[in-house]
């Protein structure tokens, strides 16, 4: 089943996307199946224009990850103008569209474009989650969290947020050493990510709890049927309360199960 561009700008409106609003967008479009009019940017353009024209790029921002993990523990330049995105190909279209803003993080940016843009993505921290990260801005500008075919539990990345901000001691924050691009200069500076014990052999349970948890407060995963697949919304800012409740009772919450081995475990 084709999908078009009118059926695209009425699913996003559905879920909520609307002029001033600012949007997480968390995309794979192989589940929603094929765009009417085929083409390399066909579908990639449509969904820009249509989130453009909903949102009004004046008064609201559009939001995606553009991280390139795959500099983490290399000696790879990253260039925030030109290391491409890997999180697919819309994000890297939207990355690459004039007057978008990407955070400086080599490994865990974020590219927006409209109104907020700078604020969200300008002057961040060198952490990739907590205070003064897109992340934290985007929970006070109380985003809209869009995801493309998949349910929000598996593309949900705020709760590793809401882990650095509660402090669960199965993580701990390891400092990198990375050349990055400058102006005309490579540089060698300090970045960090939010990384778990090897030791705890960490099993997850792919955010079950947490949504279970979202919704049993009565808040609401928006859904909307698009071609063969479906796109989801909530709000950021609703989920971020929800979900410290719930680690405050619970710091193990992300878990299935607390972990056998724990290094961190101080014991007499």
């Amino acid at each position: 089943m084709d999908y078009n561009f009118k059926d695209i700008k009425k699913a996003y409106k559905e879920l909520g996307v609307e002029r001033g609003r600012t949007v997480l967008l968390k995309t794979d479009l192989r589940y929603l199946g094929a765009y009417d009019h085929p083409g390399r940017n066909g579908a990639l353009s449509a969904h820009y224009n249509a989130l453009s024209d909903l949102l009004d790029l004046n008064k609201g921002t559009l939001v995606v990850a553009t991280g390139s993990t795959s500099l983490c523990n290399t000696d790879k330049p990253f260039d925030r103008d030109k290391t491409p995105s890997e999180y697919g190909m819309l994000t890297e279209y939207i990355r690459k569209r004039e007057g978008s803003v990407r955070s400086f993080h080599p490994f865990m940016s974020y590219t927006a474009i409209g109104k907020h843009a700078k604020a969200i993505c300008g002057d961040v921290s060198r952490h990739s989650f907590g205070f003064e990260t897109p992340k934290a801005r985007m929970v006070d500008l109380d985003t809209l969290y869009v995801s493309i075919g998949l349910h929000p539990r598996w593309t949900c990345t705020i709760v590793h947020h809401i882990e650095m901000l509660m402090g669960v001691p199965y993580r701990y924050t390891k400092e990198f050493l990375h050349p990055v691009i400058r102006g005309d200069k490579i540089n060698e500076e300090l970045f960090y990510l939010q990384v778990w014990y090897k030791q705890c052999q960490i099993k997850k349970n792919n955010n079950v709890n947490i949504f279970n948890h979202f919704i049993g407060e009565g808040h609401k995963v928006k859904e909307v049927q698009l071609g063969r697949g479906k796109i989801y919304s909530y709000s950021m800012v609703e989920f971020f309360d929800s979900t410290i409740k719930l680690f405050k009772n619970n710091i193990y919450a992300y878990l299935d199960k607390i972990p056998e081995t724990r290094p961190y475990c101080q014991t007499m």
